[in-house]
């Protein structure tokens, strides 16, 4: 009996070693992004974007920018570095706001945003006009407009696209491709308006989203950080 008691402490020790060794690792990934994060937000804040005599040298025809925006309405993790070596190649100086429009109409999932961070980044450090209008197209999502409103359009398609946006535009307040958080502001005022609170269905989509926001803007709100979050973030 003793034996038997004895192999399951030793089990459970081992156990605990595991998930001990496991948590560990997660946080030393989860440091790593952080640093990493850290060092994006510095080089957007502070971008030294091209002049226009080095853009002249990339190459400027309709039909390469024409298939390099098109592939940005598909970002995704698996293609990401690919994806960056070909914006690095041409100049799509004349193409931003058609840039913006392709990442605006990307589905992404959630493993695609830091795809997409890095990429606007990439944008936002060689194009000065990028964010402002990437910003604008973002936050439309939120505000349609009556006459831009698809009232056949699938609700759960629009939840989805409205928190995968969310995340995003938090994650580029985050790296400082974004430096004005009063369009969160707004969003919130929005999400819990008196208007949308007559719509039971659109009451509960966007609870999922303000808690997912909460979640997710644990720094902005100066939330205290979790194992779980860790967790969640890696």
């Amino acid at each position: 009996m003793e034996h038997a008691e004895d192999e399951c402490r030793a089990g459970g020790e081992h156990h605990d070693k595991h998930d001990a060794e496991e948590a560990a690792a997660r946080f030393e990934e989860f440091k790593k992004s952080v640093e990493a994060k850290i060092a994006l937000r510095q080089s957007n804040l502070n971008p030294e974007r091209p002049d226009s005599g080095f853009l002249r040298t990339l190459d400027s025809s309709i039909k390469r920018n024409t298939a390099v925006i098109k592939k940005l309405k598909q970002i995704n993790e698996e293609q990401r570095e690919g994806l960056m070596e070909e914006l690095r190649s041409v100049n799509l100086s004349k193409f931003v706001s058609e840039a913006v429009t392709a990442i605006c109409d990307a589905k992404l999932r959630a493993a695609d945003i830091q795809a997409a961070v890095q990429i606007c980044s990439l944008l936002h450090q060689r194009y000065k006009d990028f964010s402002p209008s990437l910003v604008q197209g973002l936050v439309k999502i939120f505000f349609p407009g009556k006459s831009a409103e698809d009232p056949d359009a699938d609700k759960n398609l629009k939840a989805m696209k409205k928190r995968s946006t969310l995340k995003l535009l938090l994650e580029l307040y985050f790296v400082g491709v974004i430096e004005d958080s009063g369009i969160f502001v707004s969003i919130i005022k929005d999400l819990t308006s008196i208007e949308h609170l007559k719509d039971r269905d659109a009451t509960q989509t966007n609870l999922s989203l303000l808690a997912s926001f909460a979640r997710q803007g644990r720094y902005l709100l100066g939330l205290p950080l979790t194992g779980q979050d860790i967790l969640e973030e890696v």
